[in-house]
């Protein structure tokens, strides 16, 4: 074996060789302030998740910089600013923090500066020089949220580099007549037309013509340090949108480094054609026969990808198409893992007079092997809630009771979506399930209780439940189990 363990060192060497991937931009996002009509405590938090999940951001959030000074901005590359003082002075930062802020940028760092942050600080001069472009009173304004088109102006900005020439941001607010820098000191990348036909007859600020192309996304120099601005993103489903999240991300990552390594959707790459958008054709099978793009789990004649947990065969039996499982034959899983998935099986539970509650048909659904759906004879068969057929176990009840008889097929319709972790296997993110029994809705995306494992793919269980005195000798039946992948 000496041959091995040199080759084993051999692969630890260059593995400790490779070259490590590039270091991530440490970003403190900076917000709070007046909340108004622009919700920094929705948003924020989506701001941060959508420059998290590129994998280049490493997110630290602040809801209070008042107190600060330039040692709580030292270990940072790049401030995000989501911050307005419904102009308060009283919520102002203060001279320490407020010149902490100008410094970090003037020596080289990045700052982003969204939205309705322009419209902070009114009277800072130096505020808004870093700005480019500001709300203040009359001078910003904006017709109703509606639907319009981002035209890019400079294709060959790293920023805006790859991306269509027109990408549409649906139903947000487009802001028009800032009070901007002097021409030359700010680099227009992107505009939208303002339709002036759109405002309330009673607006008083300038409108002349038919409408107005206006910056919505731009850069500008401070010191040594890059700033981006970007108008878009008024609330919760703006920031959503592709074409923010990706002008968002990449302008943050131009602004911290000087370069763009994020990519594109192919939606919004400029070699996207229109057939391009369209979505996956998938042709659905006939009732409840899977789709094109499922993964048959069951295949009716053997047993074939399913086993028990140790790998040793199962002990359920195929017969004329239906999986037989009967108590003492041990918990089946399926060979196959898989994280966020639409889940489709059928079952049968028998006919068990002689017993009551608990102890008529129990079986139950694992996903991920963690989480129950329960199965049970729900007929006329009163239990506690959470236990009841169509509950996640011990968690949340049915929102009905959509049993069939004993002895009739019923059927679960499951769509899972697996936990947002890190790198540790830590959740982010929960996870959610949404259920139907017999083509009724009773899980509406109950969220699922976090458990280790659930972060990788894992397989789909069916319960044997035995192992206690007097269990009842059971038979359960599924049919037709498969999946689709949702990752």
């Amino acid at each position: 074996m000496r041959w091995f363990a040199l080759l084993l060192a051999l692969a630890q060497t260059l593995a400790a060789q490779a070259p490590a991937g590039p270091p991530k931009v440490k970003t403190l996002l900076i917000t709070g302030g007046a909340v108004g009509g622009h919700d920094w405590k929705t948003v924020s938090p989506l701001l941060a998740k959508a420059l998290t999940e590129t994998g280049r951001f490493d997110v630290r959030v602040t809801e209070e910089f008042r107190g600060a000074g330039p040692e709580t901005l030292q270990r940072y590359d790049l401030v995000v600013l989501n911050f307005y003082d419904g102009r308060n002075k009283e919520l102002w930062w203060g001279d320490r923090a407020q010149q902490a802020l100008l410094d970090f940028v003037r020596s080289g760092k990045g700052l982003v500066m969204y939205h309705f942050s322009t419209a902070a600080f009114d009277g800072w001069t130096e505020y808004e020089k870093m700005s480019g472009g500001n709300w203040r009173p009359n001078n910003g304004h904006h017709s109703a949220a509606h639907d319009f088109t981002v035209d890019i102006t400079d294709p060959n900005h790293p920023i805006t580099q790859g991306l269509k020439k027109k990408l549409r941001q649906p139903n947000d607010e487009l802001y028009a007549n800032l009070r901007w820098q002097p021409e030359g000191t700010y680099h227009v990348l992107a505009t939208a037309w303002d339709e002036h036909k759109l405002y309330n007859p009673n607006d008083k600020q300038p409108k002349p013509g038919d409408g107005l192309n206006q910056p919505m996304l731009w850069t500008l120099e401070y010191g040594k340090g890059r700033v981006f601005g970007n108008a878009l993103g008024h609330d919760g489903p703006a920031v959503k949108t592709p074409t923010f999240i990706t002008t968002f991300v990449r302008g943050a990552e131009w602004a911290a480094t000087g370069a763009v390594t994020t990519p594109i959707p192919p939606s919004l790459a400029a070699a996207a054609k229109a057939e391009d958008e369209q979505p996956r054709v998938v042709t659905p099978g006939l009732g409840s026969a899977p789709a094109s793009d499922a993964v048959v789990l069951f295949n009716g004649k053997d047993m074939t990808g399913w086993v028990k947990k140790d790998g040793s065969p199962s002990g359920c039996t195929a017969v004329k198409g239906e999986m037989h499982c009967r108590t003492g034959a041990g918990d089946v899983y399926t060979s196959a893992k898989f994280q966020s998935a639409q889940i489709h099986l059928e079952f049968q539970i028998p006919s068990m007079p002689q017993q009551k509650g608990q102890l008529k048909g129990n079986s139950g659904v694992y996903l991920q092997g963690l989480t129950e759906l329960q199965v049970l004879d729900g007929y006329q068969n009163p239990t506690y809630a959470t236990g009841v057929v169509g509950a996640v176990y011990d968690q949340y009840p049915p929102l009905v009771n959509a049993s069939r008889k004993p002895g009739e097929w019923s059927s679960y319709d499951i769509v899972l979506r697996t936990p947002k972790c890190n790198e540790r296997k830590q959740q982010l993110e929960p996870g959610f399930v949404t259920v139907y029994l017999n083509g009724v809705l009773v899980q509406e995306r109950s969220e699922l209780r976090f458990r280790p494992g659930m972060c990788d793919p894992a397989p789909l269980m069916l319960q044997d439940h035995s192992g206690f005195k007097d269990a009842p000798d059971t038979t359960m039946k599924f049919r037709n189990l498969w999946y689709r992948p949702l990752n």
